[in-house]
């Protein structure tokens, strides 16, 4: 061997070991960046697992709010002694449908209704006696309604207020004497006690007019329960103001439909 050659195996095997190193630092390289890119879509995996864990606990506690915020809603609305509404959804639900009935041309009935000789029973009986028979009539009235746009509301002490919308003067009055009649073959029966129970009902249909307010409808409702106490109770009215008008519209609107 000469010299020559020795030198060029030497220089071939240092070029194979330059060779050898570039490919492992390249491939060092390379499982470097897999093992990154494999850390990184570890961690966005974890991430994205804990960003939709806190979206779903998030959503949860967003219903649970949602819930309890028409629960108590729902407890500002209602009579406590009743269970039926109360003055302060009457007042805003007479208010809101008196707005759709003027803007759709369509009738709005209401009925006041009026426990008879109720200052006697709570003078004679006591007031948790009162207490029963308001509590009764208010099921016995609710029960005579079968439509979920139909509301009864406890308007005060022992009156009771009727919002009946897309509702004629006939079916209101209809309805009016059915609960009356109801109401008077009825009992309520409070501990030894039995007691027999009257209601006066005030009735006022119309179709809303631009200018009339939710105030001329009680007032109209009212005025026709005040002439009902004074002419004998246990008895329906409709408003002596209303029955003119209620007659024209009827009129007009049956003529609309034909």
């Amino acid at each position: 061997m000469d010299n020559e050659w020795l030198s060029q195996q030497w220089q071939g095997l240092g070029a194979g070991f330059a060779m050898a190193t570039v490919l492992i630092s390249l491939l060092a390289w390379l499982l470097f960046v897999w093992q990154q890119r494999r850390w990184q879509q570890e961690v966005a995996d974890e991430l994205e697992e804990k960003i939709q864990q806190r979206t779903l606990e998030l959503q949860i506690t967003l219903n649970e709010l949602a819930d309890k915020n028409r629960q108590l809603e729902q407890q500002n609305t209602l009579d406590a002694l009743t269970g039926v509404r109360n003055r302060a959804f009457f007042d805003q639900k007479l208010v809101a449908e008196l707005k759709r009935c003027r803007r759709e041309r369509s009738f709005l009935s209401l009925l006041m209704i009026d426990i008879d000789h109720f200052k006697a029973i709570n003078d004679q009986h006591g007031h948790l006696a009162g207490d029963a028979v308001i509590q009764q009539v208010a099921q016995s009235i609710q029960s005579h309604l079968k439509r979920s746009s139909d509301h009864l509301c406890r308007y005060g002490g022992e009156e009771f207020a009727l919002i009946l919308p897309n509702t004629n003067s006939e079916g209101a009055m209809l309805l009016a004497e059915q609960v009356r009649h109801d109401l008077a073959h009825s009992q309520v029966r409070y501990q030894q006690l039995v007691l027999l129970v009257n209601a006066s009902i005030g009735c006022y249909t119309a179709i809303p007019e631009p200018l009339q307010t939710s105030s001329d409808f009680i007032q109209a409702a009212d005025a026709a329960l005040y002439q009902a106490k004074q002419t004998g109770r246990n008895k329906v009215v409709c408003s002596e103001l209303s029955q003119h008008e209620v007659a024209a519209q009827e009129s007009e609107s049956h003529e609309q439909n034909q």
